[in-house]
């Protein structure tokens, strides 16, 4: 077991890994007047505390306003009041649906997240970016809250199917690459133990990824300082990726190729060192995250993905761009430059 705690304008967030998440559930909820539970549909079973619980659907199509209109009715009649808290068990999207309804709640109540997925527990549950979809566009509503606990319970991957649980390891090889040499090192030599989902291994990768995603959020908290935007290494080209394929490439196969067309657009623009493609290329691959596409075939789609992208301004993106292994730099580039240096370099990958 590993705890930690980092600091936002809300207060601390307390992180707690490798726990039984019904005991340390039941300790955190003691202190509120009151609780309500959102639980992913795959795990209707879930939570096994006295809570209230709603069970709202997964993925983008849960991930709705129309959803959160429907959370904050259900609260609402519940009479959850201010010193209430919200509880999100399940992935990422369920995570940012409850995150997002949660700061709007009587403009905002607490909320704790119990992610169920690799994908959620070394990415989305931390940071408090939350955000729904609406009129089409992905993430167009949301604010930065953070949440109030964070709680890692292991056995909830025990039925993860494999395809799921091995999307986590994009980001945790993003946060290797850009910020953690000896993180990406352990990724690279312990693939056996990761695959077979031992506890003292994941304990290890979960903890390294969160406190290393701690450390930005801490510093760059609302994503002014520049800093943050190196937690979006490889998501410009992988989103685009997403939508332009309607979601039939999964996120942790869209952002791992993402981050092998950015580190060759690195590469290009003179910053990344040359061997970076080939050493995300051979850990990306390791763990079956690379999946062959041609991206000249949806250039369109993609272009018009970026052009709407998030750490877009004006005409121009911020991209971080890795150096090399643990050492990054923001870099300015024309949307025009950056989709031709990504028809140039990543038309088909691998």
């Amino acid at each position: 077991m590993r705890e930690f705690t980092y600091k936002s304008r809300d207060g601390e967030v307390r992180v707690l890994i490798n726990v039984d998440y019904a005991r340390s559930l039941g300790e955190l909820i003691r202190e509120y007047t009151g609780c309500a539970a959102l639980v992913s549909r795959g795990l209707p079973d879930a939570v096994k505390v006295d809570c209230p619980t709603m069970i709202i659907n997964d993925g983008e199509s849960g991930k709705d306003i129309n959803t959160v209109l429907g959370i904050i009715k259900w609260v609402h009649g519940l009479g959850l009041d201010r010193d209430g808290v919200l509880i999100g068990v399940g992935g990422g999207s369920v995570l940012d649906t409850v995150g997002f309804s949660a700061s709007i709640y009587l403009r905002g109540v607490d909320y704790i997240n119990v992610p169920t997925t690799m994908l959620s527990m070394v990415d989305a549950s931390l940071g408090g970016k939350t955000g729904v979809n609406a009129m089409g566009i992905k993430n167009v509503i949301g604010v930065i809250r953070q949440p109030r606990a964070i709680i890692v319970d292991f056995s909830f991957l025990n039925t993860l199917p494999v395809h799921n649980y091995v999307d986590g390891f994009a980001e945790v090889i993003k946060y290797g690459v850009t910020m953690d040499e000896e993180l990406l090192n352990y990724v690279i030599n312990n693939k056996d133990a990761l695959l077979s989902k031992d506890r003292g291994a994941l304990e290890f990768v979960v903890y390294k990824s969160l406190i290393n995603k701690a450390s930005i959020v801490e510093r760059d908290e609302l994503d002014k300082g520049g800093e943050r935007v190196v937690l979006n290494y490889g998501h410009t080209v992988g989103h685009a990726v997403e939508s332009a394929t309607e979601f039939s490439v999964s996120h942790g196969r869209a952002v791992a190729l993402g981050m092998i067309c950015e580190a060759r657009v690195g590469v290009k623009l003179g910053l990344t060192n040359p061997d970076l493609p080939k050493t995300l290329l051979s850990a990306l691959d390791s763990y079956g995250l690379v999946t062959k596409i041609d991206i000249s075939n949806i250039i369109d789609s993609v272009t018009k993905a970026i052009s709407r992208d998030k750490k877009k301004s004006g005409n121009f993106l911020k991209l971080p761009v890795v150096i090399d292994v643990g050492k990054w730099e923001l870099v300015r580039i024309s949307v025009d430059e950056f989709v031709r240096m990504v028809m140039s370099e990543c038309g088909s990958i691998p």
